[in-house]
């Protein structure tokens, strides 16, 4: 909404600009290189400040994404219900032509508060996870924080990376996008992650050397 009012402002400013500006002895000259500046200026810059706007940014907060779509299918929440197993998890994101990954982390799933935490650990360096879930739309929506003077110093900004995903029966794995926007970059890509294996449980020999 912000970038539409930013654009339509620009285009009254400029139409009101050119509509006081005088010149008397110009006669006919300059008419079509006005017109096409004008036609320029008006494409170009609601284009570009569009981009400046919304680029890295999700259509929608995680919030939003995540309750969007309900079932009142009793049955079928039951069976979700197992797609959101907390333990280790494995993740890729497509960036520069190229996908990345996959990456381990370990979520964490809150079935009281519909949330999840969790860390993890790649080539841009470690961050921690908070987010939210849900077994009716079966899609979460999560924060990626980077933990600043880990990993590569020059991707590493301590910035935060949004991941907003649906689950895919097809492909059985969750699939979407993640969005970032930074001094250095605005953009975002295709991520998908999927359940790799529980926590490992500590044997009774490993409990019995630690006593």
């Amino acid at each position: 909404m912000w970038c539409l009012i930013q654009i339509l402002l620009f285009i009254i400013f400029f139409v009101t600009t050119v509509n006081c500006q005088g010149g008397g002895g110009g006669g006919a000259g300059g008419g079509l290189l006005g017109l096409g500046g004008f036609l320029f200026i008006i494409i170009f810059f609601p284009v570009y400040f569009c981009y400046q706007c919304c680029a890295g940014k999700p259509r929608r907060s995680n919030t939003k994404f995540v309750n969007r779509k309900t079932t009142n299918n009793v049955e079928k929440q039951i069976i979700d219900i197992k797609l959101f197993q907390s333990g280790i998890w494995q993740s890729q994101y497509y960036q520069y032509s190229n996908w990345h990954g996959p990456h381990q982390l370990e979520l964490t799933f809150d079935t009281l508060q519909s949330k999840v935490t969790g860390s993890g650990e790649d080539k841009v360096g470690m961050y921690s996870i908070e987010g939210i879930y849900s077994t009716q739309s079966r899609r979460m929506g999560l924060t990626k924080i980077y933990q600043l003077g880990t990993g590569n110093p020059l991707e590493n900004l301590g910035h935060n990376v949004t991941i907003q995903v649906e689950w895919n029966k097809y492909t059985n794995q969750f699939e979407g996008k993640w969005y970032v926007r930074t001094k250095k970059f605005k953009g975002g890509g295709s991520f998908k992650m999927n359940f790799n294996k529980e926590n490992p449980q500590p044997s009774l020999s490993s409990v019995y050397e630690k006593v």
